[in-house]
C-alpha cells in the first residue's frame, strides 16, 4: 500500500451525562447515589475527587465502579459527576501503519470546555491519554502537532472525550500506509 496523506474530520464530539448528588467515600472506586442513564462502562468520569482518566469499570444500581480509588480524604457528598462519553475520530485499517502527524480541536460553543485526546492500542488493549483535560476557551482551538507524531498500528484509535455535548470539532492529520 502506498503512503498518503488524508484528513479524518469529526464535527460536534462531546459526549455528557450528568449525574448529581452523588456520595463518594474515602479513598474508594465506588460512586453510590447516581442516576447511570447513558452511562457506559469506559466513559471518563469528570469529577474533582478522582484523577484525571479515571474510567467507569462497572455500572450497578445507582452506582458507577471506577477503575481508580478516589483521591479524598473525607467522604464526599452531593457530588456532581459528569460521564463522558467517547468519540473515535480515527481507527487505523487492519494490517497497516498509520501515522498521526497533528490534529485541531475547536470549541464550537460560547464557553471553555475541556478536552481529553487519547490512543487505543489494539494490541494491548489499553487507553493511555496524549492530552488530558486540556481547556479550550470559546472562540479558540488546540492544536496537537510539536509534540512528536504517534504511529498507530492495525486496528488503533484516536479518541476524544470532552465535557461539553457537542461541543468540539476535530480534524485529524493522517498518513497511512506506512510500512
Amino acid at each position: 500500500m502506498a503512503e498518503a496523506f488524508s484528513n479524518k474530520l469529526a464535527r460536534a464530539v462531546g459526549v455528557v451525562s450528568t449525574s448529581s448528588a452523588g456520595s463518594i467515600g474515602v479513598t474508594t472506586n465506588l460512586i453510590t447515589g447516581i442516576s447511570t442513564t447513558n452511562v457506559t462502562v469506559g466513559d471518563i468520569v469528570d469529577n474533582g475527587q478522582f484523577i484525571a482518566g479515571t474510567k467507569v469499570s462497572s455500572i450497578g444500581v445507582n452506582s458507577t465502579t471506577c477503575d481508580r480509588d478516589s483521591t479524598n480524604t473525607t467522604a464526599a457528598t452531593s457530588q456532581s459527576v459528569k460521564y463522558l462519553g467517547l468519540t473515535s475520530c480515527y481507527t487505523s485499517a487492519a494490517s497497516t501503519k498509520t501515522i498521526l502527524i497533528g490534529g485541531t480541536f475547536a470549541n464550537n460553543t460560547n464557553s471553555e470546555v475541556n478536552v481529553t485526546v487519547s490512543v487505543y492500542d489494539n494490541s494491548a488493549t489499553s487507553e493511555v491519554a496524549i492530552a488530558s483535560k486540556i481547556p479550550v476557551p470559546n472562540g479558540s482551538s488546540f492544536v496537537i502537532s510539536d509534540t512528536g507524531k504517534t504511529v498507530l498500528e492495525s486496528l488503533d484509535a484516536i479518541r476524544v472525550y470532552c465535557d461539553t455535548a457537542n461541543a468540539i470539532d476535530v480534524t485529524l492529520s493522517i498518513l497511512t500506509g506506512v510500512s
